[in-house]
């Protein structure tokens, strides 16, 4: 039986129907990763098969490494039940964080710089089940904010989250986080297609004077016996140049290599690491996590010494063509918007944050000390071209 983080068994009142696989009646638990069974993260892999454009930052090895790495004081898993299979899971820490003196407990999604997107996760996307889990949250009367960051447009987890809020009196806001690109990628259309004609240029003449160094090769290892050193030459690269003076490098961070190298050996047989070399020498290489038809760039480090020749971008040339042959059908370049990302004429998907105030002294306190004044302030007639005037003073 999975308990609750306190011990004892958890469930929540709500009867609400899950249709699939049991179509009995939904039972929530608060519980942690290491109370899971084996079948129950073999259930969260399913789970996350029914959000395919999320899942490699939310599945069983993703949030399972994260947790190793960043080691959250107070992580916890909840849990949608039906018939004794999980149906719904989403992954969360509980903090302290004290606002103008204001000590608040807030329940925040798994998420820190390494994360990218994240989601609910629930059979199908059934919107019951994504209710069923807000429910369970917010009638919980333990936290006095709950903030789930960078959920991609459109997610169910989104609509559901604010409606349950909405009809409990929860206070609400959206904000905008990422703006992430994605190119299609098509075997009906030429690998370039949709491409300015001078960058198309620009890559034809960087990859003439890279060759004019020596051979240029390309390889995406696949194997879980190469992938180490792979990302070994990965992390080289990363550290060689300013990310690596600044100690923003993987390899210059404990944790965040911790949280790669773990799920690089949990994750081995969805992680692709292309590599591109000159004479031998690596120049460019990227971490890539395939789901479906759609690669994630999770990480990409080239050599500084070779900049003029843009080595980043013509591997990426080749990770699109590599894709095309593998029957890829897109390459998300997740976080946010970069020049280098948008001279791929990619589509874009907007992310945003979800904080939910409670209907409580504390929960009304918190979204006034931060936001409640600036939110009414937009409402006001001429409130911006005020702002920008006392701005310019």
């Amino acid at each position: 039986m999975v308990r609750a983080a306190n011990g004892d068994p958890a469930s929540h009142p709500h009867q609400l129907r899950a249709g699939e696989p049991g179509g009995g009646t939904l039972r929530t638990a608060f519980t942690s990763a290491s109370a899971l069974r084996e079948q129950d993260r073999a259930r969260w892999q399913l789970l996350a098969s029914h959000r395919p454009d999320s899942a490699p930052l939310v599945d069983a090895p993703w949030m399972l490494s994260w947790i190793d790495a960043f080691e959250p004081p107070e992580p916890v898993l909840v849990s949608a039940w039906d018939d004794g299979s999980v149906v719904g899971l989403a992954a969360l820490q509980r903090v302290t964080e004290s606002w103008l003196g204001y000590r608040l407990s807030v329940l925040q999604s798994l998420t820190n710089d390494e994360s990218f997107r994240f989601d609910f996760l629930t059979w199908k996307g059934q919107v019951d089940v994504e209710e069923h889990l807000w429910h369970a949250l917010c009638d919980a009367g333990r936290w006095d904010l709950i903030r789930v960051d960078h959920v991609p447009e459109g997610s169910p987890t989104l609509a559901a989250g604010l409606k349950v809020a909405r009809e409990l009196g929860w206070r609400t806001l959206l904000q905008p986080t990422f703006l992430t690109p994605w190119r299609q990628l098509s075997r009906t259309e030429p690998w370039d297609h949709g491409l300015k004609r001078k960058f198309k240029s620009n890559l034809r003449n960087r990859e003439r004077r890279l060759a004019a160094l020596g051979d240029v090769s390309f390889q995406v290892v696949t194997s879980a016996g190469a992938l180490r050193g792979a990302l070994d030459i990965f992390y080289e690269l990363e550290a060689s140049g300013w990310k690596g003076e600044r100690g923003t490098a993987v390899a210059r961070q404990q944790q965040v290599k911790r949280f790669y190298d773990d799920l690089v050996g949990r994750a081995c047989d969805d992680v692709r690491i292309p590599i591109l070399a000159v004479a031998g020498r690596p120049v460019a290489a990227q971490v890539l996590r395939i789901w479906g038809r759609t690669m994630f760039m999770l990480k990409t480090a080239y050599d500084q010494q070779r900049a003029e020749y843009a080595p980043g971008q013509l591997i990426t040339a080749r990770v699109m063509r590599y894709g095309i042959e593998q029957g890829m059908e897109g390459l998300d370049f997740l976080a946010d918007n970069a020049s280098w990302k948008a001279d791929w004429a990619p589509r874009f998907r907007p992310h945003y944050q979800l904080l939910l105030f409670a209907p409580s002294l504390s929960g009304r306190s918190a979204y006034w000390i931060r936001y409640g004044i600036r939110e009414r302030a937009k409402k006001l007639p001429g409130a911006v071209r005020l702002a920008r005037w006392l701005r310019s003073e």
